[in-house]
């Protein structure tokens, strides 16, 4: 694991324990045993894994890990001045390097001078890449690496390769590069104060070593004079303090004007060699991830097609995501499909008055893309402005096919792809992320006699603006968290509200207020934290700790009471059910608005809908002019009306029926590379669902990665999602969403409307808790069809040591 550590604690350490190993004064048996030593305790990746190996007879060591699924792999030819150096000092470095990479890699023990001098560390750098040849792996699987002299002898050995005709490997990394054996850059004595780890002296040194005194006349010595062209792509890193920086600077400059690719990282203020420490530094670190990914984009597999169903927070965070993942960018060709004609989501279609987020802002935003909001808890317009600046900012305008409807998706096994009928014809696809929420569909009750009214009848997230409310008497059905923020919005201007309340919601009070453009970004993060810690509490009253839930309650019944003052309208608002059992709504005009003269409650039951309004079970007739349905969405339907068919026929809705159910709410069985956002059981009863998302979407960026490095499809067992839903079910049977009817319940066989069965929309713990659990892609979990090219497999030996 990481210890990161101040850039000048590093830097202090680097001149005091590891120069004075590098010095030539010391016999080389101790200095070798001084850099393995040092090599041994530098820390690495949790789940390392070393495993020695041979590649046509030169030694190697193996570093992979849970990340590292290949199918390339990195040959790597440690650094030491072609004295120093092997598998063991450089154990970090490869398994930094492997992560990044996201492959295992090779460290090659290859024979050091003065024993064995130029050409032997050359002929075994040979003799093991052409192993990996030999072994099967394409040269479009293999990057080239080394560090320092290992560098070097990479830029030999390309030379070599090349001059017998040898395929070259896709790519090759260059760390702090020694290519000038006469030692005569400008950089050698300007940089030998500053260099915290290496001088002259070793050069000097390490020269006469492998040279045996002699001059590097030979042409595989003298890569800054020969002709670069022709070569894979170099991507080259180097400290802006170090005594080589010359070395990299030339080759940087040769490379480009033979017109070839290369990316030239010269980090200011580091020393030689500083990605080595990668485990320690912070910037090592950066620029060896960074590094890594080119190394992985230009050995990748193949790009990836993703369809991304939905262009709202889902969607769009997924498309900014995978145009920004520094392992992805190049290797996706992602479309985001829209059946609407404008980006939005739900944030497009809910635009009644006083449409707003009942979570503050700084807090309903990506974390990657801070915003600008007029108030604490954003308007409708606020958050469709933001949706459309983070597409645009992120390169997705292009992306988005609006007015596209998805149909259908099904899984064609033999060609691993997903083929998706759209209203815009068909198209294919890697992946496939759905993005349509739990809240795109609104639930409409089928009222008798409806379509008797003489009125206008529509949905608050249908709202017909060409419908004047002013002076009409206007009927709401429902009070959920819509109808709490339009009913105070309406009730200035109609006549008469009267609203049709089945169960009365929970309300907290709204501490809204307005936003300046001068708001520090300091005051933001910790508006953001102060914010998640708040709906962290709430998320444990209604899990885990059953008692904090007793603060929503005097808080309601609070503002209950401050607000209305008539005793039998307080009744009525009183709920019959635990706190938390149904959605925890927040406002500060609501009970304001209902205990109003022109405002009326009423809790008895509908009958009927007449030509003149509502009928009651009480007989009473409530005329109306105007019927609003403020009765929430069909939150069980998931994916409908689109029609999703995985391995063997398996159509998803046959899946689900009963209650949906998905690994961490991304994943099914049978339906490779599927990964749902906003899926089953991540919604939260206290918390920002953007901020689940965000978890979704790196998870699914991991799946991705995978698929780009050589995955041919990736399948959750059936297993690890058996044994996830067993363990969420039994959580939720503990919570306080069991003990009533609600939106969060599958319905019971043949119910209609909120139901009182399978808990399928609620994550039974915190937000903190889910993003642990979405860090990484637990490879266990998953079955993965690799691509037919794979990386060489090596002769069992002994059991892998795993740190």
């Amino acid at each position: 694991m990481r210890l990161t550590l101040p850039a000048g604690a590093v830097r202090t350490a680097t001149r005091l324990l590891v120069a004075p190993a590098l010095s030539p004064r010391l016999p080389l048996r101790v200095s070798r045993a001084l850099l393995d030593a040092q090599g041994l305790v530098c820390p690495v990746p949790r789940g390392t894994r070393t495993t020695p190996s041979s590649l046509a007879g030169v030694p190697s060591v193996r570093v992979s890990g849970p990340g590292t699924p290949g199918p390339h792999v990195v040959l790597h030819l440690h650094g030491g001045g072609y004295a120093l150096g092997s598998p063991r000092s450089h154990r970090s470095l490869g398994a930094w390097l492997a992560e990044a990479a996201g492959a295992p890699v090779e460290l090659l023990d290859y024979r050091l001078a003065p024993e064995h001098p130029y050409p032997a560390g050359l002929d075994d750098a040979e003799a093991a890449y052409t192993a990996l040849l030999d072994a099967g792996l394409s040269p479009q699987r293999i990057a080239l690496t080394g560090d320092s002299a290992g560098a070097g002898l990479a830029m030999s050995l390309l030379l070599r390769l090349r001059g017998k005709g040898t395929p070259l490997p896709a790519t090759v990394g260059l760390i702090s590069p020694w290519l000038d054996l006469d030692l005569t850059d400008p950089a050698l004595a300007r940089n030998a104060g500053r260099d915290a780890m290496l001088g002259p002296a070793l050069l000097e040194a390490g020269k006469d070593w492998y040279l045996r005194g002699g001059e590097a006349t030979d042409p595989l010595l003298r890569p800054l004079e020969a002709d670069l062209s022709g070569l894979p792509p170099i991507h080259v890193v180097a400290g802006s303090d170090e005594v080589l920086v010359g070395d990299a600077d030339q080759l940087a400059e040769r490379v480009r004007a033979t017109g070839g690719v290369l990316t030239y990282t010269r980090s200011p203020g580091m020393w030689h060699d500083h990605v080595v420490e990668a485990g320690l530094l912070a910037r090592g670190h950066e620029d060896l991830r960074d590094l890594g990914a080119a190394l992985r984009r230009d050995c990748a597999a193949r790009r990836v097609r993703v369809a991304v169903v939905g262009a709202g927070f889902g969607g769009i965070g997924m498309g900014a995501a995978l145009h920004r993942h520094p392992d992805l960018a190049g290797l996706t060709d992602v479309t985001v499909l829209e059946k609407a004609d404008s980006p939005g989501g739900v944030w497009r279609d809910n635009t009644y008055p006083g449409a707003a987020c009942d979570v503050p802002s700084d807090l309903y935003s990506y974390s990657f893309a801070p915003g600008e909001w007029s108030r604490r808890f954003a308007p409708q317009p606020d958050i469709l402005r933001y949706l459309g600046d983070v597409a645009a900012d992120h390169g997705l305008t292009d992306a988005i096919r609006l007015g596209t409807e998805v149909t259908a998706a099904t899984w064609d096994d033999a060609a691993a792809t997903w083929r998706i009928e759209t209203s815009g014809g068909p198209l294919e696809a890697d992946v496939l992320v759905p993005a349509c929420g739990q809240l795109s569909r609104p639930a409409v009750p089928d009222l008798p006699g409806i379509g008797d009214f003489r009125g206008p009848v529509f949905h608050s997230a249908r709202w017909d603006h060409a419908v004047d409310l002013r002076g009409k008497r206007v009927a709401v059905v429902g009070t959920g968290a819509s109808a709490i923020q339009f009913v105070p919005a309406i009730a200035d201007d109609a006549e008469h509200v009267t609203v049709f309340q089945r169960s009365a919601p929970y309300l907290i009070p709204k501490l809204d207020g307005a936003y300046t453009r001068s708001r520090f970004p300091l005051w933001r993060k910790v508006s953001r934290r102060f914010w998640t810690a708040f709906f962290e509490f709430g998320a444990l009253g209604f899990t885990a700790v059953r008692p904090f839930a007793a603060s929503f309650t005097v808080l309601h019944h609070a503002l209950l009471r401050l607000q209305v003052p008539d005793a039998g309208l307080r009744t009525r608002l009183g709920p019959d059910y635990p706190v938390g059992c149904k959605r925890v709504l927040i406002s500060s005009d609501w009970f304001r608005a209902l205990a109003r003269p022109d405002v009326d409650v009423v809790t008895e039951k509908i009958v009927e809908v007449t030509a003149d309004g509502i009928r009651t079970g009480d007989g009473r007739l409530h005329e109306a002019d105007a019927i609003v349905f403020g009765t929430g969405f069909r939150s069980q339907d998931y994916l409908a009306p689109m029609r999703v068919v995985g391995r063997g026929g398996r159509e998803l809705s046959e899946e689900w029926r009963g209650g949906a159910r998905a690994h961490l709410g991304i994943t099914v069985p049978g339906f490779p590379n599927l990964f749902l956002l906003y899926g089953p059981n991540t919604n939260l009863g206290s918390g920002s669902i953007v901020h689940m998302l965000e978890c979704q979407i790196r998870y699914t960026c991991e799946g991705i990665r995978r698929l780009a490095a050589g995955t041919r499809s990736l399948e959750v067992s059936p297993r690890a999602a058996s044994v996830y839903d067993t363990e969420m079910q039994s959580r939720l049977t503990e919570s306080v969403w069991s003990e009533c009817t609600s939106w969060y319940r599958a319905p019971a066989s043949g119910q209609a409307g909120p139901g009182d069965g399978r808990i399928t929309n609620n994550w039974p713990g915190t937000m903190r808790e889910y993003r642990r659990r979405t860090e990484a892609l637990d490879d266990r979990e998953y079955l993965a069809d690799r691509l037919a090219d794979r990386p060489v497999d090596h002769p069992s030996g002994p059991t892998p040591t795993r740190t």
